[in-house]
Formats: C-alpha cells, structure tokens, sequence
C-alpha cells in the first residue's frame, strides 16, 4: 500500500492560511461569548439548552447533503465562501437582538451557514495536505488561528472593559466584529488556486484493507458519538455556573476563555509533532482521558481560580489534541476523493448526539433545580464540595457534572479498542501496554 501523494511535494497556499487566520478571529472574538449573552439577557436552563443544541445538531447533521455536494462538485471555495457571507450576516444581526428567543433564531441561520463550511473546509485542507505531514500541517493552522484568535480575544477584553460589568450591551460589538472578520474570510478564499482531489494519487489499497479502512473509521464514529454525547452533557451549565452560581462579571468571563484559548495555542506545536510520530489516535485517547477528568474537579473544587487552572494545565492540552487528532483520524482513513463526504458522516453523527446531550444536560439540571426535596447519596457527595447544597441550582449543576464524568469514563473504553491500518514510526509505551490488555482487544 502506497500514495504518490507523499513523494509529491504539498504545501497549503497563504490563502488559506489567512481564512484560517480571519475564521479563529471571527470565532474566538465572539462565539465563546454566546451564552453568556444569552444568560445576560435572561436565558433559562432549557433556553441555554437549546442554543447550546442547535449550534451542535444543525452545522452536523446537514453536512451530509453539503459535503456529498462537495464532493461532486468540487469547487470547494465557492461553497464556504457562500456559507461564510450567511455567517457574517447572521452575526451582525446577532449583536441586535433583544431576548432569548430572537437569538436562538439567529443561532440557527448561523448554523445552516457553519453547515455549508465545515465539512467543505475541512476537504479543501485535506486536498493540500501531505499524508506524512498532517499533524505538522494542522498544528501549523491551529497555531496561526490561535495567534489569530488571541488578538480577537484581547479585543473582546478591552471592548467588555468599558461596559457595565454585568450589562449583555458589552457582547454587542463583539459580534459586530465577528460578522466583519467572517465576511472577510471569505472574500480571501476567492484568490485560492483550483486542486482537482479526483487527481490526487490515493492509497492503493486492496479489498480486505479497504474494508479494515472503513470498519476502524465507523468504530472511531460510534466512540466519539458517545464520548461526545457524555460531554455534551455540561456545556448549558457552563455559563449559568460561572454567572449564578461563582458569580462572576464579565471579565472575568472573557479572561477565563482567553487563558483556555492561550493555553490550546501553545501546545499546538507540540500536539502536531507527536502526532506525525505517533499518529492521532494515541493522543485523542490522552485528550479522552483529560477530558474525563475535568467534570469530576469541577463538581468537587467549584472554585473560578481552580477553574482557570485547569483550563491551563488540562483543557490547554485536551482540547489542542482534539482539534488536530479529530481531523487527522477521519483524514487517515478517508479516500482522498471522498473526504467531505467522510467528514459530514463523522460530523452529523457527533453533531446528534451533542444536541440531545446538551439538550438532556439542561432540561434535567432545570428539572433537578425545582426539586426541593432532599437526595441523600447527592447530599453526601456534595459534602465534600466547596458550596452548600442547599444552593439548588448548583446542585443541579453537581448532579450532572457527575453524570459527565462517569459517562466520559466509560466513554474512553471503546478508543482503547480501536486499531488503526495505518502504521507510524513511534507510539507512546503507556498507551501501547493499556490497549494490550484482554478486555480491550477485538473479539
């Protein structure tokens, strides 16, 4: 088994570069910042929910029809630069709304956009990309947005500095400034040469390896559908934990998401090189790890400095891991003239199972929050915990972090059992001796 495509000299042009670049500006600048606006306008559990939701179900489970279009009509650029003017649009009018409900309107036309983009975005990467150097590649972009994403970050801290710390006017021009920086983004695709992915060498592969290809790639989507469908289960509650309960203003809030966001971009470099040597599914298995951590320390030490912490010395790491292993993996087993349509498959199953985890996460915590009565083995559990458990609303929140974690516990089992085809020159030994393990091995 061979691919020309690694004697052949691939390097990404600057252009997309610079989208990358204009892309990380317009998300980091205000996306992390969405629920939190929507608390400040006065969001309830289940209205969090269900914007938390729909940006994970609609930009996924639409891909299917984006991503088979892409492939077949293979002018990639034109469609992301169609989904990335929808974007702008929906952005700008996003920094307008008044309540809840106009928002979680406009978070569902930003989400038909970002369904358009994603899975043809991630194509055109993999159409210029050297197999032998794709974790390098990625860093390399991840690096550049993250730069990119830095600065539209430090923005946000200086444009929320001269707002009312606890007023939602603060997130308004944050969006006005995303819509700009996406629009732009997509004018700067117009400038990138054509490359027909139908006349990129691909792996020659026999029938029994094509099917070992496509099974490992399937395995790899049934893992993190669950994985994800258990980690999904927190991310409504981030914003009311932060604001109700910890009680923070907002810049705090901004900081909070600049450091996690400092922290992914300084172990890009680091990610991407052990990746080229390792391959993705080592790391993923670390970042599976990591992730799993995290609920239980935030159940136990809800403590905002404690959270800051962790989003340097966890999150930092987990989440750089899984932004390059997630395409690397789907990159590694997908036929090169098939790569949107691999993706969409991998994106609309994971982007199912985040909407009814998000969704299930804050309907029970709204559930859980008007029962008054007592639940003694919580009670107990919460004993240990930094705040009292008559706070209902952070009981809420503890009952479903611990859910979380238990559930991205178990989660991380079906990555140990995976196999990939293809080989790499090095492996990490911890992870070579806890995949050996019976339990673990294809029956």
């Amino acid at each position: 088994m061979s691919s020309g495509e690694d004697k052949e000299e691939i390097n990404p042009p600057t252009e997309l570069y610079a989208y990358h670049a204009t892309n990380s500006f317009a998300q980091d600048t205000a996306q992390p910042y969405l629920s939190y606006f929507a608390v400040r306008l006065g969001a309830s559990f289940e209205q969090i929910a269900w914007m938390n939701s729909l940006m994970n179900l609609l930009p996924y489970s639409l891909q299917y029809f984006w991503g088979w279009i892409s492939d077949k009509k293979s002018i990639r650029t034109y469609w992301i630069i169609a989904g990335s003017i929808l974007a702008s649009l929906a952005l700008y009018f996003m920094s307008k709304v008044q309540n809840p409900n106009e928002m979680i309107f406009l978070v569902i036309v930003y989400s038909i956009a970002y369904s358009i983009i994603i899975p043809t975005w991630s194509a055109l990467q993999g159409d210029w990309m050297a197999p032998s150097r794709r974790g390098s590649t990625l860093s390399r972009f991840h690096v550049i947005g993250g730069l990119m994403g830095l600065i539209g970050s430090l923005i946000a801290i200086y444009v929320i500095s001269r707002y009312e710390s606890d007023s939602p006017d603060s997130f308004r021009p944050l969006f006005v400034l995303a819509a700009f920086a996406t629009f732009l983004g997509g004018l700067i695709l117009i400038r990138v040469p054509y490359r027909d992915p139908t006349k990129t060498p691909d792996l020659i592969l026999t029938e029994a390896a094509k099917k070992e290809y496509s099974d490992t790639f399937k395995s790899y989507v049934r893992a993190q559908s669950f994985y994800t469908l258990n980690m999904s289960l927190i991310w409504p509650l981030f914003a009311i934990i932060l604001i109700k309960v910890l009680e923070v203003d907002n810049m705090v809030l901004v900081t909070f998401s600049v450091i996690g966001a400092i922290s992914e971009m300084a172990f890009q470099p680091i990610i991407g090189r052990l990746v080229d040597r390792v391959g993705p599914l080592p790391v993923l298995i670390m970042s599976r790890i990591g992730f799993a951590i995290l609920p239980f320390i935030y159940a136990f030490f809800p403590d905002i400095r404690v959270m800051i912490a962790l989003q340097v010395v966890i999150f930092g790491p987990c989440f750089s891991a899984f932004l390059i292993t997630s395409n690397a993996m789907v990159l590694d087993l997908a036929p090169n003239k098939e790569r949107a349509a691999y993706f969409s498959y991998y994106n609309t199953r994971t982007g199912i199972t985040t909407f009814i985890g998000a969704l299930s996460g804050g309907y029970i915590a709204s559930h859980i929050e008007d029962f008054s009565g007592s639940i003694y083995i919580i009670d107990r559990l919460m004993d240990f915990s930094l705040i009292d458990h008559s706070d209902y609303t952070w009981r809420a929140i503890f009952i479903i972090f611990i859910i979380s974690g238990i559930g991205r516990s178990i989660g991380t089992l079906p990555f140990l059992r995976l196999r990939m085809p293809k080989k790499y020159p090095g492996s990490i030994h911890f992870f070579d001796r806890l995949m050996e393990f019976r339990m673990f091995r294809r029956r």
